[in-house]
């Protein structure tokens, strides 16, 4: 029996080089037709395997995928050097349907969405993964059609961005890097997005507690009030500040006779503007989280003796310190961003917003893409470095137990 299973497979082998030998090697160059060769035998080799460890395995179901492919591939869109990657492809997962769903969504991709395969592979891979880790469980359906049903907006936020990603070559890339004015707005941005993360931090957070434990009239009115920076139009907020504390007014006169600086166009009116225009993200976030601690455990914590400042340091504050942390990173990245206000009140120095801004009001497009893709990476990898800190047991024991 094993006998003949060897001469079968030597068979089947060989008939396949036969065919590419003396068939194919007519209807396409030699190059093509070895890589095509040597897909087909990696195919047969693997059909060979699952057909050996599976007892379901059909033949049928395997060659009719080998079919669509080269119909689809080669016969409708023309690619046939790409029909030999996806071919080793598909052979590989052919046992793993999870693994065959996002095969089918790089193949779909290229096919349909030439253009943006890229952002469309990430895109719909993302909304694949979410239906596996949901499950077909019957109390999540609905969800699913909720979540389908607002998939568009997350299309929406994500393809403009990553297909900004790969409009540079990484020589390009390189070269913007290396530029002084670029590295001077980036430094300027981190700096003041930090200055101004710890000035909302400090401010932002015994206001949000008095916030979230006191309850008078107005207090609605009052949390609304908190909130214009965000319903605020930037280059009014810009104005506003330069009306307060430009050059000839009472406050930029003082800093001026004072410390000799100027608030407008300085460091100072840099962090200034972002303060204004982040801040809230802080207030709220810390509020909320604030609010989610059961008044009782602050209350227990003073019957055993503590002072209201102790309790509010080792009872509220670690509670709380989650909903901060995460304030403290929308505000950062807010501050990073912003560009509104900075162009009214400090325009110079650079940030890296304004600077993005500068290069392509200046040289076009061409020339911003680059500086905006960088700042992009930058600021994505700073994210992640934030969120994967959030979730190490080390720096919650560390930030939130304290």
């Amino acid at each position: 029996m094993l006998g003949r299973d060897k001469l079968g497979y030597a068979f089947a082998f060989g008939s396949v080089t036969a065919i590419h030998l003396l068939l194919l090697s007519r209807l396409m160059d030699w190059g093509t037709n070895l890589v095509n060769l040597c897909a087909d035998l990696f195919f047969l080799c693997h059909g060979l395997i699952w057909s050996r460890r599976s007892k379901g395995f059909k033949w049928s179901i395997y060659l009719a995928g080998y079919l669509i492919l080269f119909l689809l591939l080669v016969v409708y869109a023309g690619r046939s050097l790409l029909f030999p990657l996806l071919l080793i492809l598909y052979a590989a997962v052919y046992r793993s349907p999870k693994l065959m769903g996002y095969l089918v969504i790089f193949i779909l991709s290229i096919l349909l969405l030439t253009p943006y395969w890229v952002q469309s592979l990430i895109t719909f891979s993302l909304f694949y993964s979410v239906l596996l880790a949901v499950g077909g469980a019957r109390g999540e359906r609905f969800h699913l059609v909720m979540f389908a049903l607002g998939f568009p907006l997350l299309c929406f936020i994500l393809f403009p961005l990553l297909y900004l990603l790969f409009q540079s070559a990484p020589q390009t890339l390189a070269a913007t890097l290396k530029r002084g004015d670029f590295r001077s707005a980036l430094l300027t941005s981190l700096l003041t997005a930090t200055i101004t993360t710890l000035i909302s931090l400090f401010f932002g957070v015994p206001l949000a507690y008095a916030m979230a434990r006191m309850e008078f009239k107005g207090k609605r009115a009052l949390e609304s009030l908190l909130s214009i920076p965000i319903l605020t139009p930037h280059t009014i907020v810009g104005i506003a500040l330069l009306v307060m504390l430009g050059p000839k007014t009472p406050i930029g006169e003082f800093f001026r006779r004072t410390l000799g600086v100027s608030i407008a166009g300085s460091h100072l009116g840099v962090v200034a503007a972002q303060v204004y225009v982040s801040s809230p993200f802080l207030f709220f976030s810390a509020m909320n989280g604030f609010q989610s601690i059961d008044p009782k455990l602050e209350r227990i914590s003073r019957s055993l003796g503590a002072s209201p400042l102790r309790t509010f340091f080792k009872v509220s504050l670690p509670l709380a310190a989650p909903s901060i942390f995460e304030g403290c990173v929308m505000t950062w990245s807010r501050a990073l961003s912003e560009m509104g206000s900075l162009m009214v009140l400090a325009y110079h120095p650079f940030t890296i917003s304004t600077f993005t801004y500068d290069v392509f009001t200046q040289y076009g497009l061409s020339e911003a893409q680059p500086v905006a893709i960088l700042f992009l990476i930058i600021c994505l990898w700073i994210f992640i470095l934030l969120r994967w800190i959030r979730e190490q047991p080390a720096a919650k024991a560390f930030i939130f137990s304290r």
